[in-house]
């Protein structure tokens, strides 16, 4: 069984499924020969997600199937579904990107170049907040390094056609881990306390989603930054990189805040609240992705921080 899903155009799914994979220490997200693979939990079972483009950019058009269960049944597909466009962010309507940077001559360059990446999503909030907890600080190579060695610690994994799939760990997994556990993996002593407190707060109901999606961007950065070892940077990218928010940019991030600083004042230096007011007044409800065409124009060459 296999479910058609039209995403809003412009949409290219390959620069979208590889801008998941920050590094090839990537353990989950797996794209490879135009196929997006995904280990997934549905209730109490393992299964993995497929996911192909039949489409074009202007037309867009993905094939959604569970690799594993070809008679899967409704509910099954209907999470692969919803899992789907989540992480894929379909809904996006990047037209609106388009025209709120004219006039911008390097957002419009770089909207140009990456036209049609959309926003990627960590589908839990707890993976969300997990890999911004251990990405602070520290460089990207290293923090999908530790990623990687969490995964393969307390991730389940699925065997199929001699290839081995590794799911993001459970939550409940994570409140039955030590810290020294932790610490052995390579994390600090700091980070590997915040992870086992945010599982237990998940498990616990306190970071129920359905509930909690609903606020509002600073009421949703404040119950976040009241999390042991969670700061608005990492709430920020949570709300962009889980819950879709358009309208957010991470000020507190050292290279987008270097590059507003070059490219928009001048070389000279700005505070987080003076880049977060030049962001909303430039980008507006499409300030995210103003975030994430950075980050794209740096891994492309086209934009650079060296002098």
């Amino acid at each position: 069984m296999e479910i058609i899903i039209k995403p809003r155009a412009p949409f290219d799914f390959a620069a979208t499924a590889r801008f998941l994979r920050f590094t090839e220490s990537e353990a989950v997200d797996t794209f490879k020969d135009g196929r997006y693979l995904r280990a997934f939990h549905f209730e109490d079972s393992l299964h993995l997600l497929k996911v192909e483009s039949r489409g074009t950019l202007s037309r867009p058009s993905l094939v959604v199937e569970i690799e594993d269960r070809s008679d899967a049944n409704v509910d099954e597909m209907r999470m692969a579904e919803r899992l789907t466009r989540r992480i894929f962010s379909t809904d996006h309507d990047l037209r609106k990107f388009r025209a709120q940077v004219v006039g911008d001559a390097l957002m419009s360059k770089l909207e140009v170049a990456h036209r049609g990446l959309h926003i990627a999503r960590w589908p839990t909030l707890f993976e969300a907040l997990t890999i911004s907890i251990l990405s602070q600080q520290i460089s990207t190579v290293v923090a999908m390094t530790l990623k990687r060695r969490m995964v393969e610690r307390f991730g389940e994994r699925l065997t199929m056609n001699d290839k081995t799939f590794f799911a993001f760990p459970r939550a409940e997994a994570l409140t039955e881990a030590s810290t020294d556990e932790l610490r052995a993996l390579g994390l600090s002593t700091s980070k590997a306390v915040s992870i086992i407190e945010m599982a237990r707060h998940v498990v616990d109901g306190a970071l129920e989603e359905e509930k909690i999606e609903r606020e509002d961007n600073e009421a949703l950065i404040a119950r976040l930054s009241s999390l042991r070892g969670i700061g608005r940077w990492t709430a920020e990218w949570a709300l962009m990189l889980h819950f879709g928010r358009t309208d957010v940019f991470p000020a507190g991030d050292l290279a987008l805040r270097a590059f507003v600083v070059k490219y928009y004042n001048n070389g000279r230096e700005m505070a987080e609240r003076e880049v977060r007011s030049l962001a909303a007044a430039r980008w507006g409800n499409w300030a995210s992705y103003a975030a994430v065409y950075f980050l794209a124009g740096m891994r492309a060459g086209i934009i650079s921080l060296r002098a």
